[in-house]
């Protein structure tokens, strides 16, 4: 983990550096001092290979009440490290805080890393749950989802071209099953726009169809749609609906005109406490990089299936654009570039192709670039957020009118 200290020095803003240099770091877990109260940051290792940030919050204007924001997965090490971090905040920070004290439980999205641990936390502390009315199924009946949306997978491999025998090894990796998970009841279904006291919530779908942002403050809890070293997973709209790479970009561009506002109004940055990884000090900077990732990435995709000399599949085109060895990966990397070709056909950057061979018997579907139109496949990030900018004109347009 990057130092707190580090991230202070390299940061001129006043805000920025009064949050992160008032920090102070024991173990596995750093306490920020920011403007509306204390925050807690715990690491946990919350899936083989990946590991991630819960928040625990309290208001100077409440103290003795607290909230987190997600849950880990609640495997058994992701149980242990949340265990040690409040014991930390306990006995090095706070000894007025228990886990019996959380009050609630915000989650930003219903991906097994941020809610798995719920069930184990309500059971010990009766803390309400709070999440998008997107997901709120997800915690609330996960087992009669898993069972739906897999049978839906089961047809999106189909059509990326996955043999009969590859389907089941494929999902098995994902590890949306059935009883992993415990259901819990949903006290607050969320829609975005919200205000409760000081805490406002913000809707930014893509990385997942409930995702939710918690400003508090100075501050804003992103879960995963803005890391500080890699780039979020995305989904195709056919698997998920409002995800898909259209309203990823449309999320970061407004997740980015929401910290420009703030730094216009309040002359100091937002700082974004992200799910993973690193506390991002600047999101604009941040969101342009993430952007700038995005590009590369469809260029990529866009070159590799100019370079075919005929129609590809998604099952052909994934391991040229991802395949690292490990087979837990492959839906995930399947998903992204499903998300991608979903978004450059809605340009018009790609085609689909032999569709009329397409039937119930043979569902692969196949791609090549758009030979006449060209153009869409320049500045691909740049066109998605046009036509958003373009949609949001023409809705103040039809208030004013």
């Amino acid at each position: 983990m990057k130092s707190v200290s580090s991230c202070a020095q390299n940061e001129s803003n006043s805000s920025v550096s009064n949050v992160l240099s008032n920090s102070h770091e024991e173990g596995s877990v750093t306490r920020y001092e920011t403007e509306l109260g204390v925050v807690y940051r715990l690491q946990a290792r919350v899936l083989p290979y990946l590991s991630g940030s819960v928040y625990l919050f309290s208001a100077h204007a409440s103290p003795g009440r607290w909230t987190l924001v997600d849950a880990g997965s609640g495997v058994r090490e992701s149980r242990a490290d949340l265990q040690v971090g409040f014991e930390i905040v306990r006995d090095r920070f706070d000894r007025s805080f228990s886990p019996e004290r959380i009050d609630r439980i915000l989650l930003t999205h219903a991906h097994i890393d941020h809610f798995g641990g719920v069930a184990e936390l309500t059971r010990a502390n009766g803390a309400e749950v709070w999440i998008h009315a997107f997901e709120s199924r997800l915690v609330a009946a996960y087992d009669a989802c898993a069972i739906v949306e897999n049978t839906r997978y089961v047809n999106f491999l189909r059509e990326c071209g996955a043999s009969e025998d590859e389907i089941t090894p494929i999902l098995d990796g994902f590890g949306f099953r059935p009883g992993r998970a415990t259901s819990v009841p949903v006290a607050r279904k969320l829609l975005g726009g919200e205000r409760f006291d000081s805490l406002e919530v913000v809707y930014l779908p893509g990385h997942s169809s409930g995702g939710v942002a918690y400003l508090w403050g100075d501050v804003i809890f992103t879960g995963d749609l803005l890391l500080s070293k890699t780039l979020a997973q995305i989904w195709p709209t056919r698997m998920t609906p409002q995800t898909g790479l259209l309203n990823y970009v449309d999320s970061l561009a407004r997740l980015r005109e929401l910290a420009l506002r703030y730094e216009r109004s309040r002359g100091r940055k937002l700082i974004a406490f992200a799910a993973h990884e690193d506390v991002i000090p600047d999101i604009p900077e941040q969101v342009a990089r993430a952007l700038r990732g995005q590009e590369k990435r469809n260029q990529r995709l866009l070159r590799l299936l100019n370079d075919e000399s005929s129609p590809t599949s998604l099952m052909e085109l994934m391991p040229k654009m991802y395949w690292s060895g490990r087979p837990n990966r492959e839906f995930f990397a399947l998903s992204d570039v499903a998300s991608r070709v979903e978004g450059l056909l809605q340009l018009g950057a790609l085609e689909l192709a032999d569709y009329d061979r397409v039937s119930a018997n043979t569902p692969t579907l196949r791609y090549r670039v758009s030979l006449a139109n060209t153009e869409s496949t320049k500045n691909t990030i740049e066109q998605i957020i046009g036509m958003h900018a373009s949609r949001n004109k023409s809705y103040l347009f039809e208030r004013k009118s």
